[in-house]
């Protein structure tokens, strides 16, 4: 496809903005579909698997690293802020710069994560 075919294609829906009701809908959808995903559902599991870890680091139920309890927070942090890389808004591309973070934060923590997703993943699987 070259580029005339591209700006041709995509000229009309830049000449009348969708409307913010579309755009909301357009994203429900999509976080729909990208939440069924199976990778999605491990990088969940993963998630609370970090929330737990840090949970009990805090209650002195476990011994951690430093780093690692830093990169655990960081990454949770990451998620749940608004500040991004890219915005959350944007469908599939703000979310995709948070799977990136996480997945590079929880492969270096991935003996923590692994350990405790054993030890309790009958409670994180839905």
């Amino acid at each position: 496809m070259n580029p005339d075919d591209i700006i041709n294609n995509y000229k009309g829906k830049l000449d009348r903005p969708p409307s913010l009701e579309q755009i909301e809908s357009e994203r429900e959808t999509t976080l729909k579909k990208a939440f069924n995903a199976k990778v999605l559902v491990k990088l969940r599991n993963r998630v609370v698997a970090a929330y737990q870890i840090l949970a009990d680091v805090s209650r002195g139920r476990r011994r951690v690293s430093a780093s690692k309890v830093a990169l655990l927070a960081g990454g949770l942090a990451y998620l749940a802020l608004p500040l991004d890389l890219i915005c959350d808004a944007i469908p599939v591309a703000g979310l995709v710069d948070d799977g990136i973070v996480l997945r590079w934060i929880f492969a270096r923590c991935a003996d923590l994560l692994n350990e405790s997703q054993c030890n309790t993943s009958a409670e994180i699987m839905v």
